[in-house]
């Protein structure tokens, strides 16, 4: 059960959603039930550490610059509500496009926030998402092929098929959870300044230590005697600027 293995690393989820994960794409073979999958990993701890290191360590495939754009939401509580997060990511230079505040999750508002991006950056090849109901709606999708964007969709259970604009997720999350919004009332105010410092500051492991903004200018020479340290959201996104 080589796949159970896989789907726990990728997944990075317990047994009970790597059971599910498995049943969903592999049940018309065979079935897995949670405890099977906790004693499966059990027994194989150092192969499941083995392939969690090459997953890690793997290079990255390079695209073209505007070649493929991830797109995902995702939810904020602010307030006592739950305030939905559109991220648009461009695949190769990693650099986050669009993080902005929707009124709702219709395909109508994902289209104005994508033609916005769309004007700013120039447009895609590909849009990849996953499944879920706004992004595979007729007039989503119809807009997708009058812009001349092919539509790339994951497959079920497959958040790693996205990896970008999940592993974007991941970093934002863990720092907005840190982060007291009690006193905030504008969210897209915030939304910026994690953005600016997600593309200028934060260096990315998987681009050389540069940071997606350099990238996407070609790795811009950076000048250190204009360094400016930058300290936000109480202490949670700090690191050095490089102003052009």
């Amino acid at each position: 059960m080589d796949k159970v293995l896989y789907l726990k690393a990728v997944s990075g989820t317990g047994c009970g959603s790597v059971a599910r994960l498995f049943n969903q794409r592999y049940g018309h073979k065979a079935t897995v039930s949670k405890s099977f999958v906790y004693e499966k990993l059990k027994a194989n701890r150092y192969q499941l550490q083995v392939i969690n290191r090459k997953i890690k360590h793997k290079p990255a495939r390079s695209v073209p610059v505007n070649h493929t754009w991830g797109i995902d939401l995702t939810q904020v509580k602010l307030s006592k509500k739950q305030k939905t997060v559109l991220s648009i990511i461009e695949h190769d230079s990693r650099l986050n496009l669009a993080l902005s505040e929707l009124p709702s999750k219709h395909s109508a508002q994902l289209l104005l926030a994508l033609c916005r991006t769309i004007r700013q950056f120039g447009l895609p090849n590909n849009i990849r998402t996953d499944n879920e109901a706004c992004f595979t709606s007729l007039l989503f999708t119809t807009a997708l092929k009058l812009l001349g964007i092919n539509h790339q969709t994951t497959r079920l259970a497959s958040p790693w098929e996205n990896g970008r604009i999940e592993r974007f997720f991941g970093t934002f999350k863990s720092k907005i959870r840190q982060l007291d919004l009690s006193g905030i009332s504008c969210l897209q105010h915030e939304l910026d300044r994690f953005r600016f410092w997600y593309n200028h500051i934060r260096p990315h492991q998987n681009l050389a230590g540069y940071t997606p903004m350099e990238v996407w200018h070609n790795k811009a020479k950076r000048h250190s005697n204009k360094a400016v340290w930058v300290n936000d959201w109480q202490g949670l996104l700090t690191g050095y600027f490089f102003p052009s």
